[in-house]
């Protein structure tokens, strides 16, 4: 079983040129910030589309930041598994983000043959603490 600690068999360059060319418009949504051993940084830029009534940014959107991430870091753990999809997202919204930038940091807590298992932290404003999910991928036999 891989060691959700391991070093990362995919960098951020590599992850960008697989994002490219199945999905071209992800940089519009989203932009990768770092990537550690065990984690990945991923950043929403503000934009006004995203704020619904109350001017928050919407829960759909911080939805799909925590699954974005988690595939990423999915990517970067697994190595180039384009088709792996999610099993399962839980998430918890703490506050109301601010109409801001979001960065979401995912870690991986356990990554198997069959799934990745990731917790995603969500931050509107800097350390911000808005949503926190829970995201399983299931990834394809090898």
């Amino acid at each position: 079983m891989p060691n959700a600690t391991a070093t990362p068999k995919m960098t951020i360059a590599e992850i960008e040129t697989l994002m490219d060319r199945g999905f071209p418009s992800w940089r519009d949504f989203s932009k990768i910030i770092a990537l550690g051993d065990n984690d990945l940084t991923l950043e929403m830029p503000f934009r006004p589309d995203l704020v619904r009534s109350g001017g928050t940014i919407s829960g759909p959107a911080l939805m799909a930041l925590a699954d974005t991430a988690a595939y990423f870091l999915t990517l970067a753990q697994a190595g180039p598994v384009a088709s792996a999809a999610t099993a399962n997202l839980d998430i918890a919204f703490l506050r109301r983000p601010k109409p801001a930038a979001i960065r979401a940091v995912a870690t991986m807590l356990r990554l198997g043959r069959r799934l990745s298992v990731s917790r995603v932290d969500m931050f509107s404003g800097g350390d911000d603490l808005v949503a926190h999910a829970t995201v399983t991928y299931a990834l394809p036999p090898s």
